[in-house]
């Protein structure tokens, strides 16, 4: 069983235990056999969704010397008439919050080459390769009331320093559905939270006080991947020659749509290839 697998599946049986218990208080109230059965298809219902979770989790990876490595580079783009920009209502604290309208940030798109910033470009369930950079230690601040940056990749297990530079206090909700949930308040200036995540998933931040604040962290557990720049470029350097999936993501696209967009590709030793990922509204 794969180290997520197992995580994943001590919560599942914790929830089964907990309706157990729940059913014996049951019993002691004399309630019929039927009900009974009910809480406990409940219980069975809500593991198997649980465990769902983990279909797409593989062997923990294996940080191998990479000799004849390959690249993957490209482009992420928009296709289709350009958007007009989101704007975000600023209704409340805008002695520090500032304007009463400011773009999103959800979907931004270069004018000339209509390359389309912050996706996340992956390699899928590789399991052996380069080791994982140096960095394992990622900030999320709130400043003028905006999450600053809007978009993070972080290895499992690394740290993510949550601050408030603001004068006034924030909150981050997060809204995982494979890592513990947290909805935790931020003083002003006050001490960091310090969070790790041991899934992998993509994680929506909010601010329940300022309901426009959103960000995003990517939990990724190999490092075979990229966030796009501004024109939406990528590049994946020292992968194993082999064959794989890669994928996309982006927040302003549902995951059906960008689940055909995966590409298959085998890669000869120190091959370099072009992928090229176009993105249209529904």
């Amino acid at each position: 069983m794969t180290g997520d697998a197992g995580i994943v599946l001590q919560r599942s049986l914790n929830i089964i235990f907990t309706y157990m218990r729940r059913l014996r208080l049951v019993e002691r109230k004399g309630c019929e056999v039927s009900n009974r059965f009910c809480v406990l298809l409940m219980a069975l219902a809500q593991a198997i969704w649980i465990l769902g979770f983990v279909s797409d989790t593989q062997a923990e990876y294996e940080a191998i010397e990479v000799s004849d490595g390959c690249t993957i580079s490209g482009s992420v783009n928009f296709v289709g008439a350009m958007p007009e920009p989101d704007m975000l209502v600023v209704d409340k604290d805008l002695h520090t919050c500032g304007m009463t309208t400011r773009p999103s940030g959800k979907l931004i798109i270069d004018g000339n080459t209509r390359g389309i910033k912050n996706a996340v470009v992956f390699i899928e369930n590789i399991t052996r390769g380069k080791k994982f950079g140096e960095k394992w230690h990622f900030i999320l601040d709130q400043k003028a009331c905006e999450f600053v940056p809007h978009v993070q990749v972080i290895p499992v297990n690394g740290t993510l320093e949550i601050r408030n530079s603001d004068p006034m206090a924030h909150n981050v909700h997060a809204y995982s559905l494979k890592n513990p949930t947290f909805n935790e308040s931020i003083p002003s200036r006050g001490n960091p939270l310090t969070k790790s995540f041991e899934l992998q998933e993509m994680i929506k931040m909010g601010c329940d006080r300022h309901g426009w604040m959103k960000a995003w962290t990517v939990v990724r557990e190999n490092p075979y991947y990229c966030l796009t720049g501004a024109d939406g470029t990528f590049e994946i350097t020292d992968v194993p020659p082999g064959e794989y999936k890669v994928s996309v993501w982006h927040e302003a696209f549902d995951e059906e749509q960008l689940r055909v967009l995966t590409q298959e590709v085998k890669l000869m030793p120190s091959q370099k290839i072009g992928l090229s990922f176009k993105l249209s509204p529904n």
